[in-house]
């Protein structure tokens, strides 16, 4: 970006972050509820190589946004790699992901509708979908406007060289979905095959019949958490408190 391209940006009042979004050329959701992830219109979205749809919930105060994407029947996304952090749910069909560090091996692990799983900071990745008929679709949280508008410089955001190996070193067992119980009701791993299939703990504290466990996946700042209340389970996920 030149100079007179960094102060026109300053100018029109816009942050990284959206100045980013207007080039994506996809639809942009806010508000404060979507009724359905599954029935969103998606547009195209060139840089991920699929269909896409951004979503900006009212709230969340430019520290993090989620998205949807999908994956045409036997098909896959561009691989990429991105200084921000991401967790992936899937909303439905089955496939694979594919994860690597430069000069690296690749190391690729399955998923279905029901799974949830952290991409490794800045490590390059590929989604593929494993049905030859039907789309996958996908939902992620990512820290993308933190980040965005903390470094302003999408190359270096999107660009960036460095290996966190602290955090993922091409570890054979990484998303074997083994993982660590921490005080009764936090669960550390770097994948669940099923969400839905988690085991909760009663928490009286959140009211009665109410279930939770609290998810840490791959170091990851952003947390999830799966509760249930009188039946209903839900999962969301949001920074550390």
């Amino acid at each position: 970006m030149t100079t007179a391209t960094k102060l026109g940006a300053l100018l029109d009042g816009k942050s990284a972050y959206e100045r980013w979004l207007d080039e994506q050329s996809v639809p942009v959701v806010k508000g404060h509820y979507i009724p359905d992830l599954t029935e969103m219109t998606l547009g195209s979205w060139e840089r991920k190589g699929g269909e896409g749809v951004i979503i900006n919930l009212e709230g969340t105060g430019d520290t993090d946004d989620a998205y949807i994407c999908e994956i045409a029947p036997g098909g896959k996304l561009s691989p990429e790699r991105h200084m921000f952090e991401e967790v992936v749910y899937i909303l439905e069909g089955h496939g694979a992901t594919t994860i690597w560090q430069e000069g690296g091996p690749e190391q690729t692990f399955e998923w279905q509708h029901g799974s949830l799983f952290a991409i490794p900071f800045n490590s390059c990745f590929q989604h593929f979908n494993g049905s030859g008929n039907q789309p996958a679709r996908y939902l992620a949280v990512t820290s993308a406007p933190l980040m965005m508008n903390l470094f302003n410089d999408q190359e270096f955001v999107f660009n960036c060289p460095y290996l966190f190996r602290s955090r993922f070193n091409g570890e054979a067992d990484y998303f074997s979905g083994k993982g660590t119980i921490h005080a009764e009701k936090i669960w550390d791993t770097n994948f669940i095959s099923n969400i839905h299939d988690l085991e909760l703990i009663p928490s009286g504290a959140r009211g009665q019949g109410n279930k939770v466990m609290i998810v840490e996946l791959g170091c990851s700042t952003l947390i999830g958490a799966a509760g249930q209340v009188s039946g209903y389970r839900g999962l969301k996920a949001a920074w550390p408190a």
